[in-house]
């Protein structure tokens, strides 16, 4: 009897998101580790994953945020977090030089630059007032304005657009040597990394058809090697596809090496730490129960039984 084929779904709509199961068909990667016939697609939202997957459209989650998943599981939803996608966050909170503004209560009735209403960048923005016991969503003008670039944030910030924005973090040295004020380092709030997005799976496939699951993901670990160790393959593979770069994105970035590709855990595993922090902000702002536990959402036994596989035929490479 054939196998059912199983969709992926990645919520958000960038590239990016997508970039490892296009390798992984293209690579074989899917067939050669026994993850049966896939397809992927973006959903247009996490929102639009976890509810396709409550329905049972959808058997995995590529990268949906993880309180969301969180959340759903609070509310009985048969979802786990089975491996990590993003494990630390990448960007710095910057002013606009020249007006005065050194602290984040000084952008009281100021412009914030986001990439979306509710996108990662506007949650850790929104993270980094309420450290200081503020509510950004009380005290700043949301404006979206593309990538997180120096590119494209900087001449916002010159020309008064905006008044402050979350930078990629390769980019934000510079422009504090330029005197643009740091309001927040990421790497610094999260030392120890922060669960950004998650691989998540319904509790069915989780319980039915572990084996199969664990190739998925030994298949998807592969792919993340192969997009950080061969990179012009890997863009020669996603424009061969037929893929194409979202109007909002910073084309640059993609020039040399994508940055993000680097913060892609190789071994595909979730940030515990950073998970707990997740938890524990939610349960903080009364989100998630307060009894709620990193063990009734994580089961990372077959990323780790993945990993493994992987790494016994191709030590750190992936063929």
């Amino acid at each position: 009897m054939a196998r059912e084929k199983w969709l992926l779904a990645a919520g958000h709509h960038h590239l990016f998101h997508i970039v490892a199961p296009i390798v992984a068909r293209a690579r074989g990667y899917f067939e050669e580790e026994g993850a049966g016939e896939c397809d992927f697609f973006c959903t247009g939202s996490d929102s639009n994953t976890i509810e396709g997957m409550k329905e049972g459209r959808y058997q995995v989650g590529l990268d949906p945020k993880p309180f969301l998943v969180c959340g759903a599981k609070a509310q009985g939803v048969d979802l786990w977090i089975i491996g990590g996608w993003l494990n630390s966050p990448a960007y710095a909170f910057m002013a606009a030089k020249g007006r005065g503004i050194s602290s984040l209560k000084a952008l009281t009735g100021k412009k914030v630059s986001v990439r979306e209403p509710d996108g990662i960048d506007t949650r850790f923005t929104r993270a980094l007032f309420r450290r200081e016991g503020l509510d950004a969503d009380r005290m700043v003008q949301w404006v979206v304005k593309g990538s997180r670039s120096r590119r494209f944030q900087q001449p916002l910030l010159d020309s008064g657009e905006v008044d402050a924005a979350m930078i990629i973090s390769g980019d934000a040295a510079e422009m504090v040597k330029e005197g643009y004020p740091l309001l927040g380092d990421l790497s610094k709030v999260y030392p120890h990394g922060y669960a950004v997005r998650v691989t998540a799976a319904r509790g069915d496939v989780v319980r039915d058809d572990a084996a199969r699951l664990t190739g998925l993901l030994s298949a998807l670990i592969r792919s993340y090697r192969f997009m950080n160790q061969r990179y012009r393959e890997t863009m020669e593979i996603v424009q061969k596809a037929g893929y194409k770069l979202d109007k909002d994105m910073d084309a640059s970035l993609w020039e040399g090496k994508y940055h993000m590709f680097e913060q892609i855990p190789q071994d595909g595993m979730v940030n515990e730490t950073g998970l707990e922090l997740v938890i524990g902000e939610e349960k903080a702002t009364g989100k998630l129960p307060s009894g709620f536990s990193i063990d009734e959402i994580l089961m990372d036994r077959l990323v780790k039984e993945a990993a493994d596989s992987v790494n016994r035929r191709f030590g750190m490479g992936c063929e």
